[in-house]
Formats: C-alpha cells, sequence, structure tokens
C-alpha cells in the first residue's frame, strides 16, 4: 500500500511538473530552456517536498510503535515482578507447610515412639510364666472360629485375673484395640452433632473385651494409660477424616487419671496436640467427675495447657450436681453428661438443690451443654424433651460401633429401630 501511495505521488509530481512547463512553453517571450528548468525545479520541489511528508509521517509511526514497545515491555515486567513476587510466596508457603509438615510428624512419632516403649515394657513386666501362656493359647485356639462377640459371663468367671490381664497384654501387643463410636444427637431433630470415642480390646479368638471387664485388672498392672493413649492417638485421625467432609461434627474423647498424671506421655501429647489445634473446635476431651474432682496442680497444669490451645471439655459419670459452673467454664468445660434416669427421677443420688426443670437453664447460663445419656427409649425422650434438653445419646440413637466408612457418615439423622 506505501509503495502504490509513492508511485501515484511521483506521477502526480511529473505530472504538475510536465504541466507548469508546457504552461510556460506558450509564453512566447520565455526561451525553451528556461520553461524546461523550471518544470524540474518544480519536480524536484515536490519530490523533496514528498520526502520530508514521507519522513515526517515514518518518525511519527516510529515513535508511536517505540511507546506501544515500551509500554509493552513495562507491562512485560510487571508481570514477570508479579510472577517472581507470586512463586517466591509459593515457596515459603511450601517451605512453612513443609516445615510444619515436618515437625508434626516429629511429633507423632514421639507418640508413637513412647506408646511402643510402653507396650515393651508391659510385655516385659507382665509376661506369664511359659507353661501358663501355653495353657492359656490351648484354651484360646479352642475358641478359635467364634464370632467377635463379647467376653461371656462365663468366659470371665472361669477367667483368673492373670489369664485376663494375659489375653490384654496380647491385644495391645498386636495392635488389637478397636475404636467404637457412638452417636451424641441432636434433640428433637435427632442429627449426629457427635460421635463419643470408646475403646474395645479383642481376644486373640476375636471375642470383644468390654471396659467394665478389663479396666479393673488393667488398672492394677497398670495398663491403662497404655490403653488411653491409644485412643487419643486414633482420636486424632478419626477427626481428620470427619473433617475432611464435614466440620460440623466433633469427637468426644475420653481421657483417664492415669493418662494427665503421665509424665512421659501427656506432655507429648500436649506437644502433638499443638500442631493438631486446628481441631480443636471438633475434639471434646472427657474427664469423669472423679478425674476433674481429684485433680492436683499436675492434672490443672495438663487440662491448661490443653485449654490454652483452644480445646474443650466435658464431664460424665456425674453423682454430684453440687458444682462450681463458673469455675468449670472457666476452666473450659462447656459440656456435662448425666444419664436420663438421673434427670427422669427428679436428680435423686445426685444431692442436688435445683428442680430439674432448671438444671439446663443453669448450665446454660454458664456457657455449659447439658447432655443427656443412657437414653433407651422413646418414653425417656419424650419426657426429656420437656426438660428442654439440646443432645442425646443412647442406645436408642445408636450403639457403639466400630470405625468404618458407613459410621462415619456426615448430617445423618438418627431414627429409632
Amino acid at each position: 500500500m506505501a509503495r502504490l501511495i509513492n508511485v501515484l505521488s511521483v506521477i502526480a509530481q511529473v505530472v504538475i511538473a510536465l504541466a507548469v512547463t508546457f504552461e510556460l512553453l506558450k509564453d512566447a517571450s520565455l526561451p525553451g530552456f528556461v520553461a524546461i528548468g523550471a518544470g524540474v525545479a518544480v519536480f524536484l520541489f515536490l519530490a523533496q517536498l514528498h520526502s520530508t511528508i514521507s519522513n515526517f509521517r515514518n518518525r511519527r509511526t516510529l515513535t508511536a510503535q517505540i511507546e506501544d514497545m515500551t509500554v509493552h515491555v513495562e507491562s512485560l515486567e510487571q508481570s514477570l515482578e508479579k510472577a517472581e513476587a507470586e512463586l517466591a510466596g509459593m515457596s515459603q508457603k511450601f517451605d512453612v507447610e513443609t516445615r510444619e509438615r515436618n515437625d508434626k510428624l516429629v511429633s507423632e512419632m514421639r507418640v508413637i515412639e513412647t506408646l511402643v516403649k510402653r507396650l515393651a515394657e508391659a510385655g516385659g513386666a507382665l509376661r506369664a510364666p511359659a507353661g501358663r501362656r501355653t495353657e492359656d493359647g490351648k484354651q484360646l485356639a479352642a475358641k478359635a472360629g467364634h464370632p467377635p462377640l463379647p467376653l461371656s459371663s462365663d468366659d470371665l468367671e472361669n477367667m483368673d485375673d492373670a489369664e485376663l490381664l494375659e489375653i490384654i497384654r496380647h491385644s495391645l501387643e498386636d495392635n488389637r484395640v478397636d475404636l467404637y463410636l457412638q452417636p451424641i444427637v441432636t434433640l428433637p431433630q435427632r442429627k449426629v452433632r457427635f460421635y463419643e470415642a470408646l475403646t474395645r480390646l479383642r481376644a486373640p479368638t476375636g471375642e470383644v473385651i468390654l471396659p467394665q471387664d478389663y479396666m479393673r485388672v488393667a488398672e492394677s498392672a497398670g495398663m491403662m494409660p497404655t490403653v488411653d493413649n491409644l485412643l487419643l492417638f486414633r482420636c486424632i485421625q478419626v477427626v481428620r477424616k470427619l473433617s475432611q467432609n464435614n466440620r460440623d461434627i466433633g469427637l468426644f474423647c475420653n481421657i483417664s487419671a492415669n493418662s494427665l498424671l503421665d509424665e512421659d506421655f501427656f506432655p507429648q501429647f500436649v506437644e502433638y496436640m499443638e500442631f493438631n489445634k486446628d481441631l480443636a473446635s471438633q475434639l471434646v476431651f472427657e474427664f469423669s467427675q472423679a478425674t476433674v474432682n481429684g485433680c492436683g496442680p499436675i492434672e490443672n497444669e495438663s487440662l491448661a495447657a490443653l485449654a490454652g490451645l483452644g480445646f474443650k471439655f466435658s464431664m460424665d459419670r456425674v453423682t454430684s450436681l453440687k458444682l462450681d459452673y463458673a469455675k468449670l467454664h472457666e476452666t473450659s468445660f462447656r459440656y456435662i453428661k448425666i444419664p436420663a434416669q438421673t434427670l427422669l427421677s427428679g436428680l435423686a443420688g445426685t444431692d442436688a438443690d435445683i428442680h430439674p426443670g432448671d438444671l439446663k437453664e443453669l448450665m446454660s447460663r454458664h456457657g455449659i451443654n447439658l447432655i443427656i445419656d443412657k437414653i433407651e427409649s422413646e418414653r425417656q425422650v419424650i419426657d426429656i424433651l420437656d426438660y428442654g434438653v439440646d443432645y442425646g445419646q443412647g442406645y436408642l440413637f445408636g450403639k457403639p460401633r466400630p470405625v468404618k466408612g458407613e459410621v462415619v457418615r456426615t448430617n445423618r439423622t438418627v431414627n429409632a429401630a
């Protein structure tokens, strides 16, 4: 296009120069060479003018192109700086996340190391004589093929403490400590809000050993800290899985006085929980009233350490309702459980000097939620609703079940069978 314009411009210049020449030749008073010279001069003038205009136009175009390139380069520089800043931020974030994961892994490994050490020490200290182990092994082998049911009362009556202790030791050594979950639901909707974590031991033949059967022997043998520690560690893993689907569902995890007094384990556990404090809104640590009442300086310091990380507490197995609710709230207690029969019997056996209908309101004023457990019938639910209770737990809403995918469903509503 530019070449065509230049050609047309030259033709126009020639035409104009020839026209001037012919006009001057018509004038007889001027010599012919003068007319021709004038035409040549006009052509040269027009050519110079065209060249000047073209150069000006080219310079203006070039200047505009240079300005556009400058803006483009500046934009590229800004994009490069932004990309470098994002890359630096990603690198820093990656370093922080990697360091946090490594610290969490180290803390977790310390907990596991302590558990393994405890199991080894328990195994060495509690190992029965060879003759006894052989005899127990034959008795257990004879039961092979039995379904995984709780040990019967006959089994327990025919088994002395040494035999039961040997089974408990084997269960711990072989990692046959199962985690069961029982739902805690909202009332009257019966929507699962929490699960309570419970432990069950399995004998070599598959029978389930319930807490009421193994705790007496395990406590006297000093093995309960190991059981509690395994429960605590697995609760964290379950909460992690729950939080991936629904952060509105929490988990109650029982802690005994043995764990609070465990100078080796509990400090490491607090350190481990510090790396998992993002779970504080979902994990509730539960203690019996006897444990809370028996807390000394060491136990209170352990509780304060967990509360300082944002974790909340619950109290169960309540025998007295003459409590300092304000102090309980200050120490991070947010839930209190009492059995359904206790509430419906007018708080009999709890030395309470308050009407059952006022109990929930009293606790609410101090930021504590009332949970009624051991609910087993629809009649009890109807009566309990008259007291404005918000949470319920019991076989009516679900028995403790082993941790499996179908147990950890979220946003589930429980209906009685």
